[in-house]
């Protein structure tokens, strides 16, 4: 899964965005702010926003729907068990789309590990205000308020294109910008933020039922089993397909919503509530723990592609000077610096490695259209945030291992030497021969 799922970088990193040249990690950071502005698409790997917006347009679909001559009786309770306040709050979990793959790296053995992501939404379209929180397997992972006046995380504010217009100078330093040519200016101007969205059927839920059916039909087909409970189901149409709601026959809520692409949601609790009782509160920084809010990689020295080169970098480990016949195309030495929110440690600095097998294009960049292996790696979890450590949940990998997030190109995360490695590759097989390769450069 590409996930928003986990995948959620999951979410951490929604105000980071790519850059059309190779998917290189440093263009990604230094551009974050311009996924704030791009449309999204849906995909089975949207976040669960965009999950229960299909939710939504099943209830929202009685009120015009003339089915079976009966208009009404089911819908009608589905809608009332729902309630009509302002604040539509929705919890739940996907199902069967998250998950860790664990590698043994001797033996080659694949476990897979399924994540429970459980995400809790509080939406209020008409002021302006969503409050999304975010665990995996129990633990909170990210929080995110977002209001008319910009987005806050447990880091601090979110670097939208509305505020990096508002600070241009401040956004240049932070080395953030929604240009592609990555300039800010320096006068500041003022760019509309627009409200919080869900999708359009989720948003519609709010605004009027026959407007989230504007493009929309549903009918009952029955009764079924979930979990050896009997459950009413209904079917409706979307632009991407047709798709199940399965109804708690006695509370008439919904339970699950399914499509034939393999993703499903299973709906803990949805309801709607009064303002008073939503929660819009702004994350706290001391929610997730000392969390790193920027890496930067500076002082960036090109070394030979010798194990004496490699070893001036303390604890380096590398997979030879040759890896699956793929020769070691480029090292370098990189000085790696991560700050915390509210200055809260102190700032972490230490010394970075990347080293790039294969070939590289006329720039000196990676040819990532042939096969590849990147290894990256730093002296710390915090610092290994610049090389997308944000994707491990929970505890790091134990010695041996190698994480793999599903969803995501051929991506591995390991700790070799006390070293944090980020290994990205063309295939699996050639990122599990570079994890089995490592070995320190000194030895």
């Amino acid at each position: 899964m590409k996930t928003d799922d986990d995948l959620m970088l999951a979410e951490r990193f929604a105000a980071i965005a790519d850059r059309a040249d190779d998917s290189d990690w440093d263009d990604v950071v230094r551009r974050r702010a311009a996924l704030a502005r791009r449309p999204r698409r849906r995909t089975p790997s949207l976040r669960l926003a965009a999950l229960f917006a299909a939710l939504v347009v099943v209830v929202a679909v009685a009120l015009v729907a003339p089915w079976s001559g009966s208009r009404g009786s089911l819908i009608d309770r589905a809608l009332a068990a729902i309630g009509s306040q302002p604040v539509l709050h929705v919890i739940g979990e996907r199902l069967g789309t998250a998950q860790q793959h664990v590698v043994d790296i001797q033996s080659g053995r694949v476990e897979s590990k399924p994540l429970v992501v459980r995400e809790e939404i509080w939406y209020d379209q008409a002021r302006g205000l969503k409050h999304t929180i975010t665990r995996v397997d129990g633990s909170l992972v990210d929080d995110v308020l977002e209001t008319p006046r910009g987005g806050y995380t447990p880091g601090g504010i979110v670097y939208d294109c509305a505020w990096i217009a508002a600070h241009p100078v401040e956004a240049t330093k932070l080395r953030v910008s929604c240009n592609a040519s990555l300039e800010n200016g320096t006068t500041p101007h003022k760019v509309p933020r627009p409200k919080p969205t869900l999708a359009p059927g989720l948003a519609g839920f709010l605004d009027g039922y026959q407007q989230a059916l504007s493009s929309g039909s549903a009918r009952e087909i029955g009764k079924g089993q979930l979990d050896g409970q009997t459950v009413d189901w209904l079917e409706f149409k979307t632009n991407g397909g047709t798709e199940r709601v399965a109804l708690d026959p006695s509370t008439h809520k919904p339970v699950l919503v399914e499509d034939g692409s393999g993703w499903s949601l299973r709906i803990a609790a949805i309801e709607t509530v009064a303002a008073s009782a939503a929660d819009f509160s702004r994350p706290t920084p001391n929610e997730l723990g000392a969390q790193p809010t920027f890496v930067a990689r500076t002082d960036t020295q090109a070394l030979p592609s010798d194990a004496s080169a490699i070893a001036t970098v303390p604890g380096a480990v590398w997979a030879g000077p040759s890896l699956a016949e793929l020769p070691l195309a480029a090292a370098q030495r990189t000085q790696l610096k991560a700050t915390f929110v509210n200055g809260t440690p102190e700032p972490q600095t230490g010394v970075g490695l990347e080293l790039d097998y294969g070939t590289l294009k006329s720039n000196g960049r990676l040819d990532r259209s042939r096969p590849f292996v990147q290894i990256e790696e730093a002296p710390s979890r915090a610092l290994a945030f610049g090389y997308m450590w944000g994707f491990v949940r929970g505890a790091e990998p134990p010695a041996g291992k190698l994480y793999e997030p599903s969803g995501v190109s051929p991506l591995g995360f390991t700790v070799s030497n006390n070293r944090y490695l980020t290994i990205q590759a063309s295939s699996p097989e050639l990122l599990r021969a570079a994890a089995q390769a490592l070995h320190p450069a000194s030895s």
